[in-house]
């Protein structure tokens, strides 16, 4: 057994601008993007993508408890389109499971005509490091990229990309699918909301999704996926002050 998508009504994805995927990470900021688009606008999830290799942690959703997935999200923005946000709380834990669960994920896109496939991610860096670098994986989506103004990195990150995160991009060009990969600089704490905010607002100049997800919209997300996590430290937040943004750092 490998990759089920099971959907959750009508079977194959609606239209879309973009699909972006992200799973937890270095400072969790891919993650914590997509979950707040996910919660501040009005998304709808459409499919789970499931995997035996996904650590077995069944979860409770809208009263039920459902297998570890990854969720499948559409989400309308502003501009009138939509893009497809693809996110979990964990990957496949074994190499053959995470590179059958990107090769899925990229049929799925190449099935489904997706323009482009986004990838978020954090890449651990010193504290005052804020660089935010994308990186491809087929030289025309990089000359193409380029042609658009959109800076891209031909050496960051310069250790790779482990796990789901690098196979979906790296895999691509062999699936005849455009990507690119989004590697925002994290001090590495848990959950890093300045970097996913900061990280929100560059793809959205970037693609033009007229995205508006500021530091405050982050606050309950992040909290909330600290405790499910059961992580140490959220940066930028203060959990202590509940009713003010003084935790926040710029």
């Amino acid at each position: 057994m490998s990759t089920t998508i099971h959907w959750t009504g009508k079977t194959g994805l609606p239209e879309h601008q973009l699909m972006i995927a992200a799973v937890p990470g270095v400072g969790n900021v891919g993650k914590l993007v997509l979950d707040t688009l996910n919660e501040q606008l009005d998304s709808s999830m459409i499919a789970r993508v499931i995997h035996p290799d996904l650590p077995p942690h069944s979860t409770m959703e809208d009263g039920l408890l459902v297998p570890p997935h990854l969720s499948i999200h559409s989400v309308p923005l502003e501009n009138g389109k939509s893009v497809i946000t693809i996110t979990g709380n964990g990957q496949p834990m074994t190499p053959r499971g995470q590179h059958e669960m990107a090769e899925s994920i990229l049929q799925l896109a190449k099935d489904s005509d997706t323009p482009f496939v986004i990838v978020l991610a954090g890449l651990s860096a010193k504290p005052g490091e804020e660089h935010i670098h994308l990186t491809c994986s087929a030289t025309d989506v990089q000359e193409s990229l380029n042609e658009r103004g959109i800076s891209v990195s031909s050496e960051q990150p310069s250790g790779g990309m482990l796990g789901l995160a690098g196979l979906l991009v790296s895999l691509s060009p062999l699936h005849g699918v455009s990507s690119a990969a989004y590697s925002a600089e994290s001090i590495g704490t848990s959950i890093d909301v300045v970097t996913a905010d900061r990280l929100s607002q560059r793809i959205s100049a970037d693609f033009e999704l007229g995205l508006d997800l500021p530091i405050d919209n982050t606050r309950e997300t992040a909290a909330r996926l600290l405790s499910m996590m059961e992580g140490k430290e959220i940066a930028g937040i203060d959990l202590s002050d509940e009713d003010s943004g003084s935790g926040f750092y710029a």
